[in-house]
């Protein structure tokens, strides 16, 4: 996805839909007020909503405003590389998203 992408729902429950796991949204957010905050916010909803990680890459500033996450399945941020340029490497378990999607069945029990 894009970072455009992570404001609209409905694309990341196609891919979830179509057996995604994990979402990888590649961003440059322009800085601007309250863009972090929603850049976290948007990363976990669509983390929770889908029952999926979501890895949010984003540039560093001065270009964007960096904050590069990993979200869990429950929204959690497992990682975060701030606002420095960096690399980091995270391992990530397919066997606790379908736990997860198990515990909370929000596929089976949603209303179309």
């Amino acid at each position: 996805m894009t970072c455009y992408d992570l404001r609209f729902p409905e694309l990341a429950r196609s891919l979830a839909d179509a057996g995604a796991q994990v979402l990888l949204v590649c961003s440059s957010w322009v800085p601007g007020e309250h863009k972090t905050e929603q850049w976290l916010a948007l990363n976990a909803a669509r983390a929770i909503e889908n029952s999926v990680y979501v890895a949010g890459v984003r540039q560093a500033p001065p270009v964007s405003v960096g904050r590069s996450v990993l979200v869990d399945r429950m929204g959690v941020v497992e990682a975060d590389l701030g606002v420095e340029p960096g690399v980091l490497t995270v391992e990530i378990s397919m066997e606790t998203v379908e736990r997860v999607r198990e515990s909370f069945p929000m596929f089976r029990q949603r209303r179309l």
